[in-house]
């Protein structure tokens, strides 16, 4: 009894790299031992009889090539609890290649990502394997995010247009004030019936 207590608590800690082709893929995360039998990943579903399997699980971090200022992996910190006795997590990411270009010109060829996450519970008669499975496709489109130090001439632009933008709006609540006044002071000589 006391076994089974300690094994519920019990987890794993995985970190790693992971090299992958430049085409659609993906990884998981799943119970059971693993082989290839002419060049197919094969598991080994006798250890599912069990089917009690806590997937619950925490991302700290998750992220595609080199990191450069700015970049936010949307699955870093990400933490999902399994509340069913056994399920399936799937999360669908789509990588987009990047180039990021410093100000002295060094360009960093990396990627960032978008991503959707899926849960099915694995109850009763429910198909599947019981894991974190992660499915990725690249994206035919390339972003370059670019540094970029504004000339002087446009700051100057820029302060003209707050100070421009102050000055009107001051004008209309100075024309709000005027027109209620002028309203107040009708009122009081009577003049407005």
């Amino acid at each position: 009894m006391q076994k089974q207590q300690e094994e519920q608590q019990e987890g794993c800690r995985m970190t790693g790299t992971l090299e992958v082709s430049k085409v659609a893929g993906n990884f998981h995360f799943a119970p059971g031992k693993t082989f290839s039998q002419v060049g197919i990943h094969i598991h080994d579903l006798i250890i599912l009889q069990r089917t009690d399997y806590n997937v619950s699980h925490t991302i700290n971090h998750l992220s595609f090539g080199r990191k450069y200022p700015g970049r936010v992996n949307p699955l870093d910190g990400v933490e999902r609890t399994c509340d069913v006795r056994s399920g399936m997590y799937q999360y669908f990411i789509k990588v987009v290649p990047t180039t990021y270009e410093y100000k002295n010109g060094t360009k960093v060829s990396t990627n960032q990502f978008s991503s959707t996450e899926h849960f099915r519970k694995l109850e009763g008669m429910a198909r599947g394997l019981p894991g974190v499975f992660f499915f990725y496709d690249l994206s035919p489109i390339m972003v370059t995010v670019a540094e970029r130090k504004n000339s002087f001439l446009h700051f100057i632009t820029g302060l003209c247009a707050i100070v421009g933008g102050v000055f009107t709006v001051t004008g209309i609540i100075d024309s709000f004030i005027y027109q209620g006044q002028r309203l107040a002071r009708k009122m009081q000589l009577g003049k407005l019936a």
